[in-house]
């Protein structure tokens, strides 16, 4: 009973309702400084990205959904300032991060459950992309994968993403890259490519690193540069380059200043749920 009335805490009475809101005196602000311990800069280093998420929403707020579906990525209600919000993380304790099947399902569910109750989406990301391969073909990755993208793009309220680190191939789309965020920004950790760098240098060039150590890490190393958060800001790909410290504020002022307020379109509400 006590879960289902948190639950019920983010929500509004109803569909044609704002989410209610707590009074400021109710808020405390976690210390957005442990971002800096618990994620790793080095890519190949795993954390837990529910450590990161509550150093960002307010204290005590964390909630979430499906824990035990898709462990790759982790959709949770929380409040930013006092204010109901959807989060959905991919989390590199599992599979690296990677997004399988159910992955998309339980993203795309989340984004169907926020979009019908008018709660503004939060992306934080780091992924090495999706996971295909013969068990993913067996559930049917390619149509999940889109199944997620439809449902982001059909969603009409508010959403910001962060790229945390890793941001690789249609990942980066169906996170809220590109146009499907209103707001985009990236840690200086980021990196946002086609694939992996390592893997990228030998589909680009054919080289293997056997083959010449010296000019593979040389290649390697220009690839990485001109994928880096500043590159895609240089590009328009993201609006900022942040500090992960300054994330929790990024996030309440981009979602003050959205171009969505107010109550969403509801295209989503006849969404098959059983996909």
């Amino acid at each position: 009973m006590a879960a289902i009335r948190q639950f019920l805490s983010y929500l509004p009475s109803h569909a044609g309702e704002l989410p209610p809101e707590l009074p400021q005196e109710q808020i405390v602000a976690p210390d957005g400084e442990t971002l800096l311990d618990i994620v790793p800069v080095a890519r190949q280093k795993t954390y837990d990205i529910r450590k990161a998420i509550k150093a960002i929403v307010d204290e005590d707020s964390f909630f979430p959904l499906k824990e035990r579906f898709g462990k790759s990525v982790v959709t949770a209600l929380a409040r930013l300032n006092g204010k109901s919000v959807g989060v959905i993380a991919t989390n590199p304790m599992y599979k690296g991060g990677a997004m399988d099947p159910d992955a998309c399902r339980k993203a795309a569910s989340m984004i169907v459950l926020c979009d019908s109750f008018n709660i503004p989406l939060v992306f934080l990301v780091d992924t090495p992309g999706f996971l295909v391969g013969i068990e993913g073909e067996r559930k049917a990755a390619p149509a999940q994968i889109m199944n997620m993208l439809h449902a982001l793009q059909l969603s009409s309220v508010a959403s910001v993403t962060v790229i945390m680190r890793k941001s690789y191939g249609q990942a980066y789309i169906n996170l809220g890259g590109g146009r499907n965020s209103d707001s985009v920004a990236a840690w200086p950790t980021a990196d946002v490519s086609f694939m992996d760098p390592h893997i990228g240098v030998s589909v680009i060039t054919g080289l293997k690193r056997d083959d010449d150590p010296e000019r593979f890490d040389q290649l390697k190393q220009d690839l990485v540069r001109d994928t880096s958060a500043f590159a895609l800001a240089g590009a328009y790909g993201a609006q900022t380059v942040i500090r992960p410290q300054d994330t929790r504020q990024y996030l309440i002022d981009m979602l003050e200043m959205q171009k969505r307020p107010g109550l969403g379109d509801h295209e989503l509400r006849a969404w098959p749920t059983y996909i």
